[in-house]
């Protein structure tokens, strides 16, 4: 590495590929429609501590701020404001693309599937202006938009 180029602020289609993978691991390990997840076991009484699951909920609410703010920091609210309406009518076109009788059952797996690919873009476009620009995405961070 020369030139102060960051390892973090690669985007290749293997980091973007990466990237991808490791949200959308965690948000369908967060909650999924089979039952298997974070909140599914929260919601069972199988003898773990009330304290261990709060604190287990407590972790992945802190992961989930980060990859928001992130989000936040690179796109704005105008892009976030975008980023939703292209998922919305995405949303819509998978509902009218699945047949009628598993419709519910399609878009209740779209649904996490997409805060995932949202979060990676925010993810991925902090990565690109970070290296575009050599300056962080954190501006955004503290509420608003410094100059």
């Amino acid at each position: 590495m020369s030139g102060g180029a960051h390892r973090h602020a690669s985007i290749d289609w293997r980091g973007l590929l990466v990237r991808l993978l490791v949200v959308e691991a965690g948000t369908l390990a967060t909650w999924n429609p089979s039952g298997y997840s974070l909140i599914g076991w929260l919601m069972v009484d199988d003898g773990w501590s009330l304290a261990v699951k709060i604190a287990v909920l407590v972790l992945a609410v802190v992961v989930a701020g980060w990859g928001v703010l992130t989000t936040l920091a690179a796109l704005g609210r105008g892009g976030v404001a975008v980023a939703l309406a292209i998922v919305a009518v995405l949303t819509w076109m998978v509902g009218e693309a699945a047949p009628a009788d598993d419709r519910m059952m399609v878009l209740s797996w779209w649904l996490p599937f997409s805060v995932g690919l949202l979060a990676t873009g925010g993810i991925a476009w902090a990565s690109f202006v970070t290296r575009l620009t050599g300056q962080s995405q954190k501006r955004y961070i503290s509420g608003y938009k410094s100059r």
